[in-house]
């Protein structure tokens, strides 16, 4: 199963994380979406090794800025 994650524009040049027509994050400047897009799909690849991307949104075009997908490694943790 795989997980879209969208970067569309919101109101006042700032910017929303959505899943689907949920809206995640809002009213976030553009690098600040874009990090914290690729974080939330980069954990939930981790998590549950789903395939997950994220997009940007616009009226003419959309861009895939991050695609995580196989199988994720587990994280070890030090001793």
């Amino acid at each position: 199963m795989r997980m879209v994650l969208s970067i569309k524009e919101s109101r006042h040049g700032l910017w929303r994380i959505c899943s689907g027509e949920a809206v995640l994050y809002d009213k976030l400047r553009f690098t600040h979406a874009i990090r914290l897009a690729r974080g939330l799909a980069r954990e939930e690849h981790a998590n549950s090794g789903r395939t997950v991307s994220v997009e940007m949104a616009c009226a003419e075009f959309t861009i895939t800025l991050a695609h995580y997908a196989g199988v994720a490694s587990p994280q070890r943790v030090a001793a």
